[in-house]
């Protein structure tokens, strides 16, 4: 039985912390230890997550994680939960006996089950999902309903490959989790690129269609790619004026961020956003990488007193959108017109609430005292040096796959040039 993880926000980037934070592998002894952030959790210091210790992302899924029913989490049933790995033995029903099915997902034939691991309160589902799955009903005439799951059906990582064999009929997921796989669309996470997501969002799709394989998303057709507002550098200490001032700053970041902190020369903290105000308040990090909306969202202006704006972003995360390519085939050629209709570049209209959030939110960040300070020429200059391994690096994995990068970055620069207006 695969185990169906219950994911909200938090969780989806607690596996992020767990994955990316030295020293996490479990050890090859009877008690394997437990990670980092769940050690935290460990009030008793037994080496084991009471139910009534489980918080963040464990309480919600505390039996999903417990495979051998104990009562109690270890560290092999925790890492494991959140590399969406399986028990080793069914979970058994304590009334039975027998093995627990997953929960069944009942939809009339007209709907599309869409996996959904995000909260429905998220600028992403708001702003983007949500608008998309109303336009298909309304392109549709009703002949197609998008349902969204109640609970994530698969751990994050694993998204592309649960709507490719079927368990889902549609969903989104990162493509950093599929890096090696699905390459294209990650152009839009290069620094110094694009100033709104609507830009990225549009600009990504257009180079996934001009230059994509159709081995990147096999069993599965994308319908769309979408980068939140580009990022920018948070901290909590002093104005930066220098490159090197950023060595005395322990900066939080996760995923794709990861080697523009690193190439900083700055202290990295590889736990994700959910997660920095708990750090933040205890002092482990005094800088982040976020837009505007991240640093309110996640309740972080009562520490951040400086933004570092960088021209384009740091950096961005690119979501996909897809549909399970036997069921999009499935439908009638009105309702797949229909379909794509409201969806390909559509997705940057959508996108553009995000941006509307975005001002919104620098904003209410201005109100509560946070400056921004750009940096000054030289300091900007030496940014770009630094920064400037990573379009080789994505130029070399697009190559892998017999993709012209160079083109690639060229064409998607372009394409959000005339988008941005020129900037």
């Amino acid at each position: 039985m695969t185990r169906a993880a219950k994911v909200n926000t938090a969780a989806i980037f607690a596996m992020l912390g767990f994955l990316s934070i030295p020293g996490i592998a479990l050890a090859q002894a009877s008690e394997p230890e437990l990670p980092p952030l769940a050690k935290m959790r460990d009030a008793n210091n037994n080496n084991r997550v009471e139910r009534s210790e489980a918080a963040g992302p464990l309480a919600p899924s505390f039996a999903e994680i417990d495979c051998d029913r104990s009562g109690n989490l270890d560290g092999r049933e925790i890492l494991g939960f959140f590399q969406g790995e399986e028990c080793k033995t069914p979970a058994k029903s304590a009334d039975t006996g027998k093995p627990k099915a997953p929960p069944a997902q009942t939809r009339a034939a007209n709907e599309l089950l869409f996996n959904l691991y995000l909260p429905r309160t998220t600028a992403m589902f708001t702003n983007v999902v949500g608008p998309w799955a109303e336009a298909i009903a309304k392109s549709t005439a009703g002949r197609i309903n998008i349902k969204f799951s109640a609970a994530s059906l698969a751990p994050v990582n694993r998204q592309l490959r649960m709507v490719a064999t079927g368990v889902a009929d549609a969903g989104m997921g990162i493509h950093h989790f599929t890096r090696r796989r699905t390459v294209t669309a990650r152009v839009s996470e290069l620094p110094f690129s694009a100033h709104t997501s609507r830009a990225a969002s549009i600009a990504a799709w257009r180079t996934v269609r001009k230059f994509g394989k159709a081995s990147e998303y096999k069993g599965v057709k994308l319908i769309g790619v979408v980068s939140p507002p580009p990022t920018l550098i948070f901290n909590s200490k002093k104005p930066v004026k220098s490159i090197k001032e950023f060595r005395s700053l322990k900066i939080l970041a996760a995923g794709s961020l990861v080697q523009p902190a690193k190439l900083l020369g700055a202290p990295v903290v590889t736990i994700p956003l959910p997660f920095a105000y708990e750090q933040f308040s205890r002092g482990v990090v005094d800088a982040t990488f976020s837009n505007y909306g991240g640093i309110m969202g996640f309740r972080l202006a009562k520490f951040i007193k400086f933004a570092t704006p960088v021209p384009g972003g740091v950096g961005n995360t690119s979501i996909f959108l897809v549909i399970n390519q036997k069921n999009f085939d499935g439908l009638g050629k009105r309702d797949r017109d229909a379909i794509m209709a409201v969806s390909g570049e559509k997705f940057g209209t959508y996108a553009s609430g995000w941006d509307a959030n975005e001002k919104n939110a620098f904003r209410n960040a201005r109100k509560a005292g946070i400056k921004t300070i750009p940096l000054p020429p030289a300091a900007l200059a030496e940014l770009k040096k630094r920064w400037s391994v990573i379009e080789p690096q994505w130029i070399a994995d697009a190559g892998k796959l017999g993709i012209d990068g160079k083109a690639a970055v060229a064409f998607y620069r372009g394409a959000l040039a005339k988008l941005q207006g020129g900037r």
